[in-house]
């Protein structure tokens, strides 16, 4: 009887660790709502699993999902949020960045280093997503089409005027050299863009910044490219995807 009284109480023991587990799982299953048309539903919502969801006819938001994938929904749609996001595993990963993206606006470019320049420095542009512009000014990696045309983007603080691209396994080099009145130049023909290849990108008065070069054979789907993105680590263009969407939304 002891026994059974012991296993009994193991049992629910068990059952409470399991419970309080899926709890915070639970809390952080959220829609994040990227483009809206609907007066009631903002851009940049975010939307529990026990809300409702009321959406007229002529009207539709897109929103991301626990698993990462974006979806549009269209009027006349009614009906609970946890609905959207049925037989779907939680991307733990992407609802992170996108909450960061939420909280904080994601990180910067603008990291500036000494210089020895005297040039004026230009006003910040926030980067826009791309699959062919590779930033210059940050470190980590970055998605690119297999048979696009890769461009590197004039870091913006400091004005910079020239780039060096070091290829670090075969070390292979070359310089580019960015027009006066332009933020993109060409990247150099004689480095080779190797698929997982890795760069030093120089440029005088900034850190050296070191990128992983993902080439993508097929570039996803609209409705996965955030979970494209974070499987392959290139937050620089999870952010600026998601920040394109938010300030579209601004008036």
């Amino acid at each position: 009887m002891k026994i059974d009284r012991l296993l009994l109480v193991m049992a629910s023991l068990a059952a409470a660790v399991v419970a309080l587990a899926g709890g915070p799982t639970s809390a952080r299953a959220q829609v994040y709502v990227i483009e809206s048309s609907v007066p009631d539903i903002k851009v940049g919502a975010q939307l529990a699993m026990a809300d409702s969801l009321s959406i007229p006819a002529g009207a539709a938001i897109r929103a991301v999902l626990p698993s990462g994938k974006t979806q549009t929904v269209k009027g006349p749609y009614s009906g609970p949020v946890a609905d959207l996001a049925k037989g779907q595993e939680i991307n733990e990963g992407v609802v992170g960045w996108l909450k960061n993206i939420m909280q904080t606006g994601g990180a910067t470019e603008a990291t500036p280093g000494a210089t020895r320049s005297a040039a004026p420095a230009r006003p910040r542009a926030t980067a826009r997503f791309s699959w062919a512009n590779v930033p210059t000014s940050i470190d980590g990696s970055v998605c690119v089409g297999k048979d696009v045309k890769l461009q590197l983007a004039r870091a913006p603080v400091p004005v910079a005027q020239r780039v060096a691209v070091v290829d670090l396994d075969s070390a292979a080099r070359a310089e580019a050299e960015w027009a006066v009145s332009a933020d993109l130049v060409a990247w150099p023909a004689s480095v080779v863009v190797r698929p997982g290849g890795t760069y030093y990108l120089m440029v005088e008065g900034r850190p050296r910044r070191q990128l992983k070069l993902e080439v993508l054979d097929t570039l996803p789907s609209d409705d996965d490219v955030l979970a494209e993105l974070h499987k392959r680590g290139c937050r620089h263009q999870f952010e600026a995807f998601v920040r394109d969407k938010l300030t579209a939304a601004k008036p």
